[in-house]
C-alpha cells in the first residue's frame, strides 16, 4: 500500500519506507535526511535555497563528520549562501550536497548520489540526492 503524507520533516514520527522531498527549502531537506536515517528509509530528495540554511534544535551544521573536520559553522553557512547566487551556485551546491551525502555515509548508507533532474530547465536548482541504506 502506497500512503502519502505531507509534512514538516522534524515532526514526523511515523515510519515510511521512502522519503521524498521536491525543492525541499534550506534546511528542510536536511530534516528529511534526518527523517530517512531515523527509520532507515530511502531518499529521493531534491534540495533548493540553499542559502535558507539555519541550524535546529534537530538539525547542526555542517552534517558529516568529514565536513566538521575541514569547515567551521561560519564558513559552511557562508558557502551555503553562495549557492543561491548563479556566479558561485554549482560549487557551492556541490560541498553542501556531499556533506550531505558524507552524513548519510556517516550512518550506514552506502548506495548514495548526487545527480541531475532532467530536463536541466526543469529548475533553477536541479540536484538530486538518492540515497539507499
Amino acid at each position: 500500500a502506497v500512503v502519502s503524507t505531507q509534512s514538516t520533516g522534524g515532526q514526523f514520527v511515523g515510519h515510511f519506507d521512502i522519503g521524498v522531498s521536491l525543492h525541499a527549502c534550506g534546511s528542510a531537506t536536511d530534516a528529511v535526511l534526518s527523517q530517512c536515517v531515523r527509520v532507515g528509509a530511502a531518499v529521493v530528495s531534491s534540495p533548493c535555497c540553499y542559502g535558507k540554511i539555519v541550524t535546529s534544535d534537530h538539525v547542526t551544521y555542517p552534517r558529516s563528520e568529514l565536513f566538521r573536520e575541514c569547515v567551521g559553522g561560519p564558513e559552511y553557512f557562508s558557502i551555503s549562501r553562495q549557492a543561491d547566487h548563479m556566479s558561485e551556485a554549482e560549487g557551492a551546491m556541490k560541498c553542501v550536497d556531499i556533506d550531505r551525502i558524507e552524513f548519510l555515509r556517516d550512518r550506514g548508507f552506502s548506495n548514495v548520489s548526487i545527480s541531475k533532474l532532467t530536463p536541466l530547465s526543469c529548475s533553477p536548482k536541479n540536484n538530486v540526492i538518492v540515497a539507499i541504506k
